[in-house]
């Protein structure tokens, strides 16, 4: 493996020793991982408000499990803040990691040149009083100042956003000594001189979390360097560069504020998904690429596409063309994607990490299909009509297939089987396989005659019985046909102990809970993979929701380490009935992209959004959705603040 890095200016290197302040997470519920507090660092930052130092400094989201810093507190040596002189980069990818092909070589290779060339300028709120200082003293260079004078041969650095004026560096907090600049030891900033982002086999990994997505970033006045044993965990690393990389608008240039730092980061979670619903309300393939965007730089690593539903049909089938004809919303291009549009999304989301999950849901949420084979339909027309079954959409929102026609198990099947051809190396389908609505069936002579010869009665359990066939014989069946995992919504409240489906679906279906939360602890511990949707349903959340996602609880109490196995993550709905084109973005990403950082490590629960003066998770929250600008999404803040694209 031959290895190329690029130098810049030559500097004599500051060593440093490094103490950790931010533990890594844990994997027992009753010792979740937690935000640590000042009280345990005094002397770093923040030591007279209590906020947490390193989430103060290291504005990251999500915050890394391990972050090691210098500091005073440690009596160890600081380099004080770098430039990053240049755009360029290096990417070595070794054998073994992600075949070393040439494909990946260039997919870290874009994601890394992006990282060191675009960038946003985010300004909080100003504060005046005991201000969180940029440099506590001898913790971050060699001590705090309010202007030039005060560091001798070196200069006061401040950085352009706590800037307080033109002809003030400082804001009036002298009673406080409370100086909010660092004495450099140059008068200009010193630059940094190499970047390497290396992928090979054989590097130690994070010892927690999934570390098959963990990587280690550390930074010297030598270089930065990121290492990782895959490419998806290089390209967590270069995600988490981009933001470390602050955007001085006062020099024109990136600064990395911390040097030394070394990261050490895995997320807990393997499943770290996002929702989409584009039946209720097409939403445009650009919005949806800037979507795969910022999920990348959130760490959210399963795009779940929920295409089709019972309001329109936009898949533009191989199979079955005449769906998305007849079923889209103005039957025309204008509301499709075509072939050309899926390869497109799932192209992005290959390019950014992101396993893309396609979503067929049947046999309910059909009614589009309806539109072009109506013979196909359970012959319960007159039923939905006056039933009203579902007042929160609409009755026909759940519109059943006939499970007892063949060219309808025939359809399913088929479309399953392309859109899991479509995904490429994501590993799961899904089959949907929720609200089937029996009065429906039972409004079928067909499929009563049918029920009642199969199953013996028309009871409840019995239309149950039939469901539970379709979901395993139809849709299940289709997705290991195609070498796929299924993935369906909870079927029942009782989880696995509801006796007609108890052994009936394949033993690594994976299940969304839903419905209860107390099916997620049950479904795991009988050794079924699952994932927890129930706190993350954005829709009708206000603009506060965020601090709800962030706090949600995603591992059950009381389950053993090797059921907590189970528990894949979380993932965040974002359900079109109240969201489409032009708000997708302030109304799912606003609050949904809080719940990345719950995916990546669970945080504890927080008594609030941050302080008064705005320290600590919102604050850090805020200067992660100014980042996604970046990507061209227009995220509203949560908190007053400015936010401009720089580069």
């Amino acid at each position: 493996m031959q290895k190329l890095v690029l130098r810049w200016a030559p500097m004599v290197a500051i060593l440093a020793r490094l103490v950790v302040l931010a533990p890594a997470a844990t994997t027992t519920p009753a010792d979740r991982p937690y935000k640590p507090t000042g009280s345990a660092t005094a002397g770093t930052l923040n030591d007279t408000t209590g906020a947490d130092p390193v989430y103060d400094a290291i504005n990251v989201w999500p915050m890394p499990t391990t972050v090691s810093l210098c500091g005073a507190a440690a009596d160890t040596a600081c380099a004080g803040p770098h430039l990053l002189a240049s755009p360029n980069v290096t990417v070595t990818v070794g054998a073994g990691c992600g075949g070393a092909s040439a494909a990946t070589q260039a997919q870290l290779q874009a994601l890394a040149n992006e990282a060191v060339t675009a960038g946003t300028s985010f300004k909080p709120s100003p504060r005046t009083y005991n201000e969180a200082p940029y440099a506590a003293a001898d913790a971050f260079c060699s001590k705090r100042c309010t202007q030039d004078s005060d560091c001798g041969a070196g200069s006061c650095y401040v950085p352009s956003e706590r800037r307080w004026s033109t002809a003030d560096a400082c804001g009036p907090s002298a009673a406080y000594s409370a100086g909010c600049g660092c004495c450099t030891l140059a008068a200009t900033l010193p630059a940094i001189p190499t970047i390497a982002v290396v992928c090979r086999t054989g590097v130690d990994r994070p010892a927690a979390g999934n570390n098959e997505e963990g990587y280690t970033l550390e930074v010297t006045v030598a270089g930065v360097t990121i290492t990782a044993a895959t490419a998806s965990g290089v390209a967590h690393g270069v995600a988490t560069l981009a933001q470390l990389l602050r955007y001085d608008t006062d020099l024109k240039a990136h600064v990395l504020d911390w040097v030394p730092l070394k990261i050490e980061d895995a997320p807990r979670y393997s499943w770290r998904g996002y929702m989409l619903d584009t039946s209720r309300h097409f939403i445009p393939v650009p919005e949806i690429l800037q979507l795969l965007d910022g999920m990348y730089a959130a760490k959210l690593n399963i795009f779940h596409w929920h295409i089709v539903d019972s309001p329109s049909f936009p898949m533009d089938s191989a199979s079955h063309p005449e769906l998305a004809q007849q079923g889209s919303w103005s039957r025309s291009a204008s509301t499709i994607y075509s072939a050309a549009d899926l390869a497109a999304v799932v192209k992005r989301a290959t390019d950014r990490f992101v396993h893309v999950v396609f979503e067929i849901d049947t046999p309910a949420h059909t009614l589009a299909i309806g539109k072009a084979h109506p013979e196909m339909m359970t012959d319960c027309w007159e039923w939905m009509a006056s039933a009203r079954y579902k007042t929160d959409v609409d009755s026909d929102d759940c519109m059943a297939l006939d499970p007892t026609n063949s060219a309808a198990r025939q359809m399913v099947a088929a479309l399953l089987g392309e859109v899991a051809a479509l995904e490429g190396a994501s590993p799961f389908v899904h089959v949907g396989g929720d609200e089937v609505k029996f009065p429906c069936w039972n409004a079928s002579a067909t499929v009563a005659k049918h029920v009642a010869a199969t199953y013996g009665d028309l009871s409840t359990e019995s239309f149950a019985r039939l469901q539970a066939e379709w979901t395993a014989n139809v849709s299940c069946a289709a997705v290991a046909a195609a070498g796929k995992r299924p993935v369906l919504w909870q079927p029942t409240t009782m989880g696995p102990g509801d006796p007609v489906w108890d052994g009936a679906l394949p033993r690594d279906a994976v299940y969304m809970i839903w419905l209860n939360a107390e099916s997620a602890k049950s479904y795991a511990t009988n050794g079924s993979d699952v994932v927890y949707t129930t706190p993350f349903y954005v829709a009708g959340m206000g603009g506060s929701g965020w601090t709800h996602v962030y706090n949600a609880q995603i591992m059950p109490d009381g389950l053993t380490p090797a059921q907590q196995a189970h528990v894949l993550g979380g993932e965040v709905c974002m359900w079109g009935e109240t969201m489409g084109a032009g708000n997708v973005f302030e109304r799912g990403f606003q609050i949904g992209a809080a719940a990345a950082e719950n995916f990546w490590r669970e945080v504890s629960p927080t008594p609030g959004p941050g302080s008064a003066a705005g320290l600590g998770t919102a604050t850090r929250y805020n200067a992660f959705l100014c980042h996604l600008q970046r990507y061209g999404l227009a995220v509203p803040p949560v908190m007053p603040s400015d936010c401009e694209v720089a580069v």
